[in-house]
């Protein structure tokens, strides 16, 4: 297939209007209408690490930041970092701080954690396991920083950020800003609510109110609780002297200026200077150099739902499990509604109609009927008006060329269902042939047709040649009410929708397509 891999060729208009590959669509089975990703709400079911699959809850995952304790990316090339042991040989009186350089390194992989070795001297040394990060990708490890090797796994801290008390102190102090624009706004929607702790002035109403339903005393206490929340103090008042704002930034007035003899320096080394992207993966730090870079901690990812916006029924939700590719519910466009992909288009000519071929693919695991319409037809039928003001918008303004296919009469197939073949599917494959009208369907093969339309280019200015259509197929979908409750779930419903088919056939200077072997 000539255009199996440009999806772009051609689309299908979601109910917002825009036009999508269908691959990239979802289809909702209760609304039953095309959804694209601006149609969808995104909604996170889990956060994990890709790298060690630690799955945790969306508070927890906040209060780390969204990073993994355990696992670390390679500041120079992104890729993780893999953990390396050693033995390193200490002096009698260990130190705390060991660096690689103060220390004799002997071959990987030791299983005792402590061991014995002797030095030139003769003399017992103990010898300890130490670890360290490396990547295999660039060769770059923490000993290039001179980092201390850690005596236990998963024990680097993180870099210590000079700006962390200026953050926080800005944090808190937002904090309490938030925290009083909420009391503002309970106390203006509870000094709304008339609060009736006084009765009628007739005593023989207030009397026989007050006793028979005793609606005093509980107004009373609602006063006395909604008390606190009408005297809190607006954001125009002081603020707790024990809580003062935060310093005011200050402004640079002037900047040093840069020493022009510094890159002619021989001292300069270029190789050592961070890139942009190094510097803005540690923006609490942003090295200069590259003996100054860090390991970073591994960003969690996350598995999201997709819900309609319209109906508000998830139309996509994976497993909650890390390890899980599956999903529990996929509502691809494309297990719903027909594939159309361009087959065949000759060299364009200008005045004559040029006979182009359609593939058409069944992904339902039944057999579907599929009609086909031209604009001029749905325009002919004005039955639905919102389908026909679409058209006409979109014939105006975009269209360059005519779309007609071979009868006059009303364009119906039959397309097999999706499934592996066995001999029952072969007999009614044979059977659909013979049904088929020769002048449309020109390829059956199962779930597979080929269909021949002709395009008209409409002026001789056109570049790009640009044509759409119409199908109708049938689609079950759930109904959201359900008056009889059934064990196999709700009743589905079965209702006919009809798409707008766009199709990029190229430039009209490109050459024509290859013909395939089955049509030859």
């Amino acid at each position: 297939m000539a255009t199996l891999l440009n999806v772009h060729r051609v689309k299908y208009q979601c109910s917002c209007g825009s036009f999508k590959s269908l691959c990239y669509l979802y289809f909702c089975r209760h609304c039953l209408k095309i959804k694209c990703k601006d149609c969808v709400i995104l909604e996170v079911d889990c956060r994990f690490c890709p790298s060690c699959y630690e799955h945790l809850q969306s508070h927890e995952a906040i209060t780390r930041k969204n990073r993994c304790q355990s696992c670390f990316s390679c500041p120079c090339c992104n890729h993780t970092l893999v953990t390396r042991a050693t033995n390193t040989t200490a002096a009698a009186s260990p130190s705390l701080n060991i660096t690689p350089d103060s220390t004799t390194t002997a071959s990987l992989d030791v299983d005792d954690t402590i061991s014995s070795s002797t030095n030139v001297s003769g003399l017992q040394t103990p010898s300890k396991k130490v670890y360290y990060l490396a990547c295999s990708v660039c060769r770059w490890s923490t000993r290039d920083i001179r980092l201390v090797d850690q005596p236990t796994l998963n024990s680097w801290k993180a870099q210590d950020n000079i700006h962390e008390g200026r953050f926080n102190e800005l944090l808190q102090h937002y904090k309490q800003i938030a925290t009083r624009e909420k009391q503002e706004r309970d106390r203006k929607r509870y000094s709304t609510v008339k609060l009736r702790t006084t009765m009628p002035t007739t005593a023989n109403r207030s009397t026989s109110s007050s006793d028979k339903y005793g609606l005093l005393a509980p107004l009373t206490r609602r006063g006395i609780r909604t008390s606190g929340i009408l005297k809190t103090p607006s954001l125009t008042e002081s603020t707790n002297p024990a809580n003062p704002s935060p310093k005011s930034a200050e402004t640079i007035e002037q900047i040093e200026a840069l020493d022009e003899n510094l890159f002619l320096n021989d001292s300069f080394d270029f190789n050592k200077l961070t890139t942009i992207t190094q510097r803005l993966n540690s923006v609490e730090i942003q090295p200069l150099t590259i003996d100054r870079l860090y390991p970073l901690a591994k960003n969690f990812t996350s598995k999201q739902s997709k819900r309609c916006k319209e109906c508000d029924h998830n139309v996509l939700k994976p497993e909650p499990s890390p390890k899980l590719i599956k999903f529990k519910l996929h509502q691809m466009a494309l297990f719903f509604i027909p594939e159309i992909r361009i087959w065949y288009h000759p060299t364009w000519s200008l005045n004559d109609n040029n006979s182009c071929i359609l593939s058409i693919i069944n992904q339902l695991d039944e057999q579907t009927t599929l009609k086909i319409y031209t604009l001029d037809e749905i325009r002919e039928e004005n039955t639905d008006k919102e389908l026909i003001e679409r058209i006409n918008q979109f014939d105006e303004n975009i269209l360059t060329s005519k779309l007609i296919f071979p009868l006059e009469k009303e364009r119906s197939v039959q397309l097999h269902a999706h499934v592996e073949p066995n001999e029952t599917d072969t007999k009614i494959d044979d059977e659909l042939r013979q049904n088929d009208s020769k002048d449309l369907v020109i390829y059956r093969k199962f779930a597979k047709i080929a269909i021949r339309c002709f395009i008209k280019i409409k002026s001789n200015n056109v570049k790009t040649v640009l044509s759409a259509f119409i199908i109708e197929h049938r689609v079950v979908g759930i109904s959201p009410i359900v008056s009889t409750p059934t064990p196999t779930g709700p009743n589905p419903i079965s209702q006919n929708v009809r798409h707008i088919v766009f199709i990029d056939f190229g430039s009209i200077d490109e050459s024509a397509l290859p013909l395939h072997s089955a049509l030859t």
